[in-house]
């Protein structure tokens, strides 16, 4: 039996599990625990959570990598920094190390991890993530998530734009925007929570949640609450009668105070020094006894008629509502608004779409020939289709469903929709390549973000593709 702390401080019990699931060859999920004698004392544990990415079994040495990183930061700074501070290093270390590696081994080129860390102090937990491995704690019958998906799916659920129903069958679900180890970003999101009695710290991998549904977990986590060990074989077990399509790991921390304070409570009810006190409960049943069914039922009857009657006479008087009119919409003064008169800047005859000007200032615009023309910020033509962005005078894209865009490299994209690409330009007008040949339906409108990302709205799917640079050895960045 658990001996009952007098303070606030909680007694946790910590147990992992970790399984290949049914469909994957390789595990590629690692993870590790750091106990109060190894932080020396700094905190009461540390929880480490990585799920890998990448071919040639390169996920698992990412996430193999990040853990052992992350691990030895956090071992070597407990004590000299604050815990939002020592979860950046942390992360940090496991990013250098992923990349250490990849330039030792280029076979394991382009690998990278997800990376969730949890530092426990008394009641408070601070949390590190990034990517799609999760965290959470379960309180009383709610799990309470502690982190956000770093996908794209997941941004475009915040921003409105899809369902979670839709989320959870995109085909894009699993398209991270942040990772550990890659070149895209690995900044994490940090945020503390306070621990209260009773509840259950989560850390998990996509393989858990992908495959089992939220109430199933607050389920298995509420029946072997007792038994974290237990817990996270029944969870994985879930997950695996499921399709077990992904590796799965789950650490759980639970919190054991209100079962070590139920079990002294039962202990203490057995002594017989016990002073008695008079119950109220009893007496009001032994008057209960004393009365008769008749007398019970008439007083049952009036306790409903005069409840009826205060219901109808709070309902008649209760004032209606005024009609809440929307606010005004705000007053534009249009008069501050001040442009120079309009001017010719090329007498030259043009499409009236599409239209767009790169970061240097250049117009892109299309004849009425379907040529593409360049033109410079002072009116000069600097280029006509078949010179350098001859893409628009191939006979085979019809002029009126031609779409460009341009990154701010000068590189320049021109929508191919005959034949479901993106034709890519350098500056010097050289085709440097396709994107998205086979994978298109009916490229429509595009657009080129900052970091090179080219985003496609694909009108045969209703859906946006993302294609994302990748820098080659010759210095090009073909997008995948």
């Amino acid at each position: 039996m658990a001996s009952l702390m007098t303070g606030k401080k909680p007694l946790w019990q910590v147990a992992a599990a970790t399984d290949v699931g049914k469909v994957r060859a390789h595990n590629e999920d690692s993870y590790a625990i750091l106990n109060s004698a190894q932080l020396r004392g700094a905190y009461d544990f540390a929880l480490i959570v990585a799920d890998g990415m990448g071919g040639r079994n390169a996920g698992e040495v990412a996430s193999r990598a990040a853990v052992e990183a992350a691990s030895q930061a956090i071992l070597n700074n407990a004590r000299s920094v604050d815990a939002s501070s020592l979860l950046r290093f942390a992360v940090e270390a496991a990013h250098i190390s992923i990349q250490q590696r990849a330039e030792e081994h280029p076979e394991y080129e382009g690998m990278g991890t997800t990376l969730v860390i949890a530092l426990v102090r008394d009641t408070e937990a601070w949390i590190a993530s990034v990517g799609d491995s999760r965290a959470y704690i379960l309180r009383g019958e709610q799990l309470l998530p502690l982190t956000e998906d770093h996908t794209f799916v997941a941004e475009q659920v915040r921003a409105g734009g899809m369902s979670l129903e839709q989320a959870r069958h995109s085909r894009f679900r699993h398209m991270l925007t942040r990772a550990v180890g890659t070149s895209v970003d690995y900044t994490p999101d940090v945020v503390s929570a306070r621990v209260e009695s009773g509840d259950v710290l989560m850390l998990c991998t996509d393989g858990l949640t992908n495959m089992v549904w939220e109430e199933e977990i607050v389920r298995l986590l509420r029946k072997y609450r007792r038994d974290p060990e237990r817990a996270c074989r029944s969870l994985i077990d879930a997950a695996n009668a499921q399709g077990g399509q992904d590796n799965i790991t789950v650490l759980l921390a639970a919190d054991m105070r209100e079962i070590a304070a139920s079990s002294d409570d039962e202990e203490l009810q057995t002594v017989s020094e016990l002073p008695t006190v008079r119950d109220p409960l009893r007496q009001v049943a032994r008057w209960v006894k004393r009365i008769s069914l008749r007398q019970a039922a008439i007083g049952i009857v009036v306790v409903f008629m005069v409840a009826g009657v205060l219901a109808w006479v709070s309902v008649a008087r209760k004032p209606k509502p005024a009609p809440q009119l929307p606010p005004p919409p705000p007053v534009v003064d249009l008069a501050r608004l001040r442009y120079a008169e309009p001017q010719v800047l090329l007498n030259k005859p043009l499409r009236g779409a599409p239209l767009t000007v790169d970061p240097q200032g250049r117009i892109y615009a299309m004849s009425e020939q379907g040529r593409v023309l360049c033109i410079s910020p002072e009116g000069k033509l600097l280029t006509i289709s078949s010179q350098p962005f001859s893409a628009a005078a191939n006979p085979e894209i019809k002029p009126d469903v031609v779409y460009f865009a341009t990154d701010p490299q000068g590189n320049f994209y021109v929508c191919d929709r005959s034949n479901r690409r993106i034709l890519k330009y350098l500056p010097n007008g050289a085709l440097l390549g396709s994107i998205g040949e086979g994978k298109l339906k009916r490229p429509a409108a595009l657009a080129v973000s900052s970091d090179g990302s080219v985003y496609v709205i694909d009108a045969g799917r209703l859906t946006v593709f993302r294609a994302i640079p990748e820098v080659t050895d010759n210095g090009s960045q073909p997008h995948r």
